[in-house]
């Protein structure tokens, strides 16, 4: 293979990787509240075990676009069907799991929005989540576009701050992190962390759509498993980072109870007002702009199967997407009563069984067998899979 293949092939496996990571560096992970509830709170095995979370649904994201390659299909659904047949409708499992943590998260975005806004305006709960869900409303109608342009901005954005944050946060704790490995900080053993990570990988399969959707250009074995690992560097470290980050400062967050947003509390600590407003902001705007690219994949989804022989004012796309929109941001904000804190520990937690039941062990147990035959049959039907 040439210098010029290589760099081809690496580039082209980073792009997807990092499709990954940024749909994994959504909201949730920004503001630090996943990482709190699921690693930070168990001590050193929070920092292990988002290696053994993300290597897993690394593994079970490799097979899933193998299977995608073999088929030659961008439709998540197809594979799911593929790996269920010949109880392909048993595919519904994950169609159930990927609206329950799509809503849920966007309940937990409204809810994170919310109290930003009542960090700058003296307004009560309801009214802010109100406002929220306008804005959403309005921006899935007539700027869903808009938005999707600047959402890659958005995200490099947010993932720039935050990491700055992390690296920060953790070079100013070091000396409490090296506390907590010296004694062995460990206050809810191993095995209960080691389930919450596995937990954590379930409800992260949220990523196996755009994975299907982005991984055409990766044509062999090699650059799948490739794409794979990259993408399981980027997401543990970027997890471990940030449960290292927040061990060291759990004595503050705790007494500040700022267990919603961790990671804005760790900024503000740092002292540095520049980089505290300016995370703010991205903060917020990507908030809103995950809560858009959400709303829209639902609306669109929903759009023409609902509404396929409709007539009358439903045979507008407008009055669909806007009766779609509606309807599933006004759920979003009944969820948003919730909390952050809570949708993520409870409405996560549910959602990362499901994730688990419908993806992950059948990834591991059926379709890895059903992709290694397919292989020795030459069934491919793109003819690409080699090497």
């Amino acid at each position: 293979m040439s210098t010029a293949t290589k760099k081809i092939g690496l580039a082209a496996m980073f792009s997807v990787a990092s499709v990954w990571f940024t749909t994994h560096a959504g909201a949730g992970f920004a503001t630090g509240n996943q990482a709190w509830q699921y690693y930070s709170v168990y001590g050193i095995p929070g920092i292990i075990f988002p290696f053994i979370s993300m290597g897993l649904l690394a593994y079970v994201l490799k097979e899933i676009m193998l299977t995608s390659q073999i088929l030659n299909t961008r439709s998540y659904g197809d594979v799911m069907k593929y790996m269920f047949k010949p109880y392909d409708k048993l595919y519904i499992l994950f169609e159930i799991f990927y609206y329950c943590i799509v809503i849920a998260a966007v309940g937990g975005v409204i809810n994170a929005a919310a109290g930003m806004m009542q960090d700058v305006v003296s307004i009560n709960t309801a009214i802010a989540t109100i406002i929220v869900g306008v804005v959403l409303i309005i921006l899935v109608i007539f700027g869903a576009d808009l938005v999707r342009r600047v959402a890659t901005v958005l995200g490099i954005l947010i993932i720039l701050s935050g990491f700055t944050i992390y690296i920060i946060g953790f070079v100013s704790k070091i000396s409490v992190l090296g506390q907590a490995f010296a004694t062995g900080y460990a206050p809810s053993g191993w095995a209960y962390p080691l389930w919450r990570g596995i937990i954590y990988c379930g409800f992260q399969c949220v990523a196996v759509p755009s994975m299907v959707a982005c991984c055409a250009h990766l044509t062999t074995k090699k650059s799948l498993n490739g794409a794979a690992f990259i993408g399981f560097l980027m997401n543990g470290f970027g997890v471990a980072l940030t449960v290292c980050m927040l061990i060291g400062y759990r004595d503050g967050v705790i007494a500040a109870e700022a267990f919603k947003l961790p990671t804005l509390y760790v900024c503000e600590q740092l002292g540095i007002p520049a980089l505290f407003y300016f995370y703010k902001l991205c903060l917020f705007c990507c908030l809103i702009s995950t809560g858009v690219s959400c709303i829209f994949g639902i609306v669109v989804r929903l759009e023409n199967s609902l509404f396929k022989n409709a007539t009358g004012v439903m045979s507008n796309i407008m009055s669909r997407r806007l009766l779609i929109s509606v309807i599933a941001t006004v759920v979003c904000m009944a969820i948003s009563s919730f909390g952050l804190t809570q949708i993520v520990a409870v409405g996560y937690r549910y959602c990362g069984y499901l994730g688990l039941i419908s993806c992950v062990v059948p990834v591991v147990i059926i379709l890895r067998r059903k992709n290694k035959m397919a292989l020795e049959k030459g069934n491919g039907k793109a003819g690409i899979i080699e090497g």
